[in-house]
């Protein structure tokens, strides 16, 4: 069945329960004008009077979610609902009156006079429940809205947590410790220091990754250190074929960003750039303001061929996760994309929106 189609099934079984409260307070006080009256018909008219509600209560909840009581808007829901519950309160007193008056339970008059008494008798009443239903409805979305909340915050948790991990696999990949301790074994002969130097830097890039936690942000600052970390690594497994570039525009280490954002657009672009080519490469960082938005570009020279520019949609598990990520935190605000360099090489392009800690 039809999600939405049960919804107004349920909308419309709730209000059985007060049409049955009512034939039983009949049953037990008669009405004065036909005390006669059995229980069957009394039933049939408390399930007359009280089922539109259904229908007021679906018309509630269709102006609660098109203007809902959000800041902003708060006036313009609070107009709506106030010629809503008008509507309604007339239109109920008036089924009351058609409804007592075919089952014998009323006297006959005017309309108008039906409403003058319908609201002297009732309006407070039905006004009530409007409110009523109001409420229940906002307080459904509210609480949809904090689940979702909640969801969204338990996945970005995780993301991170992935990304954690995605990073410190990158870090103890075999061929990366594997280059690494065997520069440092090179080194130990020639430079004690330098090796002694390199093996700190290496122990103190994995203590990082573990201890960065659950964040789902950390500074610029913090997120550039990780990375030049990254990069002095790697330096010793391409020795002098890698050159890195940093281009970083002060006044900006304050600006909050993913954790573990820039790894893997570093590592995307030493294993799809700089491990293909024969020659030095660069790996270009780049950060800076345009507008109200801050850019981090991570570039290279790219390999010895021209990159395809159909092959560039996705490359890598962890800049699609990266793009998950950003979308979570900062919706449509925030964007990644790989540009191709017109000659040959790529551009991983973040954009995010403005937030400091």
């Amino acid at each position: 069945m039809n999600p939405s189609r049960r919804l107004r099934i349920a909308i419309v079984a709730v209000w059985i329960v007060p049409a049955l409260v009512a034939t039983l307070g009949l049953r037990l006080v008669p009405s004065r004008l036909n005390p006669d009256l059995g229980l069957l018909p009394i039933l049939a008219s408390q399930l007359l009077i009280w089922l539109p509600w259904g229908v007021w209560s679906s018309l509630i909840a269709a102006l609660g979610e098109r203007l809902p009581f959000e800041r902003g808007g708060l006036l313009r829901s609070l107009a709506a609902h106030a010629v809503l519950g008008v509507f309604v309160v007339l239109a109920q007193i008036v089924v009351i009156w058609a409804v007592t008056l075919a089952f014998g339970m009323n006297e006959p008059r005017s309309l108008e006079s039906t409403l003058v008494i319908g609201i002297r008798l009732y309006g407070d009443l039905l006004l009530v429940i409007y409110c009523a239903v109001v409420g229940t409805f906002a307080g459904l979305r509210w609480q949809r809205q904090w689940q979702a909340a909640a969801l969204q915050a338990a996945q970005l948790r995780e993301d991170v947590a992935r990304a954690s991990l995605q990073a410190l696999r990158a870090q103890l990949n075999p061929h990366f410790l594997f280059n690494a301790l065997n520069a440092v074994v090179t080194l130990i002969g020639r430079d004690p220091a330098l090796a002694r130097d390199m093996v700190v830097r290496l122990a103190d890039l994995l203590r990082a990754t573990l201890t960065a936690g659950e964040a789902q942000e950390t500074s610029l600052d913090q997120e550039l250190d990780l990375t030049r970390r990254y990069l002095e690594i790697e330096q010793l497994r391409f020795a002098d074929r890698l050159r890195v570039e940093w281009v970083i525009e002060p006044g900006l280490g304050h600006w909050r960003v993913p954790a573990f954002a820039l790894q893997p657009l570093v590592e995307n672009a030493l294993r799809h750039g700089l491990a293909r080519r024969r020659a030095p490469g660069t790996v270009q960082i780049i950060a800076r303001r345009d507008d109200t938005v801050l850019e981090l570009r991570v570039g290279n020279d790219g390999p010895d061929e021209p990159v395809d520019a159909a092959a560039t949609d996705g490359a890598g598990i962890a800049v699609g996760n990266l793009r998950a990520r950003c979308e979570r935190l900062y919706g449509a605000d925030a964007s990644l994309a790989l540009q191709p360099r017109a000659d040959r090489g790529m551009d991983a392009i973040l954009r995010l929106p403005p937030r400091s800690s």
